[in-house]
């Protein structure tokens, strides 16, 4: 396995994961990309309880430029917090952050950019958690083209 992509969203989960990915990265000379997924979700809403027609155009892109920095502070943090792992073990990966359906871009980025594995936590931070598998690992495992290791 020479390129592994590692699906990091900050939960307890994907934590064990990264863990996982460091150890076996480190016994393979893998080289390594964190990847996290923004989906629709992730949007602070603004607009709860009709409190939008109170504010102005510019009050309102205010908070919504401070919205999404915060979002991107986090995103950020979740990377270098999985990031930790890997350098640790003398590994640096490389980081992304990509919008959309995480199980859809996570395969999509997996085949576009020739990865050999990806690795996944059971369950993570999603909407609703399946009974075996977390929805979005289920996907993976499903449609991915390379091979899908999950960690529980």
């Amino acid at each position: 396995m020479k390129k592994i992509l590692v699906a990091v969203d900050g939960s307890k989960n994907s934590k064990k994961a990264a863990q996982e990915a460091a150890n076996i990265a480190k016994c393979m000379l893998s080289e390594v990309t964190l990847i996290h997924i923004r989906n629709e979700s992730s949007k602070i809403p603004i607009n709860q309880f009709e409190v939008i027609s109170y504010f102005s155009d510019d009050v309102l892109k205010k908070i919504e430029t401070e919205q999404k920095e915060k979002i991107s502070k986090l995103k950020e943090e979740i990377l270098n917090e999985a990031a930790k792992e890997f350098e640790e073990k003398g590994i640096t990966p490389q980081k992304v952050v990509l919008k959309g359906d995480p199980a859809n871009v996570i395969c999509d980025y997996a085949e576009k950019n020739d990865f050999d594995m990806i690795i996944v936590a059971d369950k993570g931070h999603g909407k609703v958690e399946k009974f075996m598998l977390g929805g979005t690992s289920d996907k993976i495992v499903r449609h991915a083209k390379a091979s899908v290791l999950v960690i529980r």
